[in-house]
């Protein structure tokens, strides 16, 4: 079981002061780090996502979250269940699943190709055969694979972006791509025998009338 949710974040609809109260406490410190605007409209965003999503499964938002070395969250008290987080301009993107599993959400957009050094050297010579028009959506089809494929693979050790080529396939793992509008794209990482779902669009109006009907995520002092 994989199923893959999508927010296209509306600040006006999500107003901080009031859409705060409805995050799990890890999201909430997260949030109160920020001070760059759009990062916070982005993480609050992600924050409420994963609620929603939470919600819908029969997780309550005080279920414990740790951090792994990477920084990745998972589940403190149980292995039957994982999530993946991604935010990128005004998308959220969350996964859930029974098995391991990674989400990227990415703008493309002008980028030095020498980044592509640190890629696999398969992926390497695949995007060197890529028409030069077409170079940069390319290089996120890599990018937003191999970020998803990190986050499904990590546990408490760090991946290079060299070790797996994401491309061609990697062992045990399959990926789906999502073209989103306004030049995003997005990648979901799955074990492989997995049928890989069309995205849940979750429109902000709808995610805050679930969420408001839930109740805030901590009892009001």
């Amino acid at each position: 079981m994989t199923e893959v949710y999508i927010l296209k974040n509306d600040a006006a609809a999500l107003p901080e002061e009031e859409a705060s109260r409805l995050l799990p406490r890890w999201r909430r410190r997260r949030l109160e780090r920020l001070r760059y605007a759009p990062a916070r409209e982005a993480s609050l965003g992600a924050g409420l996502l994963w609620r929603y999503v939470m919600e819908r499964h029969g997780i309550r938002p005080e279920e414990p979250v740790r951090f792994l070395q990477a920084g990745k969250p998972v589940f403190a008290q149980r292995d039957d269940l994982h999530f993946s987080l991604s935010h990128s301009g005004p998308y959220a993107m969350c996964a859930i699943s029974d098995r391991g599993v990674g989400v990227d959400v990415q703008q493309i957009k002008p980028v030095h190709m020498s980044i592509a050094r640190r890629f696999h050297f398969k992926e390497r010579d695949w995007l060197a055969e890529q028409p030069h028009e077409g170079q940069n959506h390319a290089f996120f089809r890599i990018w937003t694979r191999k970020e998803a494929w990190v986050k499904a693979v990590s546990h408490d050790q760090l991946l290079g972006l060299d070790e797996e080529d994401v491309i061609h396939g990697a062992p045990d793992w399959q990926f789906g791509e999502y073209q989103l509008e306004d030049q995003y794209v997005a990648a979901v990482c799955a074990r492989k025998g997995e049928t890989l779902p069309e995205p849940v669009i979750v429109q902000p109006d709808d995610l805050l009338q679930a969420l408001s009907e839930a109740g805030p995520a901590e009892p009001e002092e």
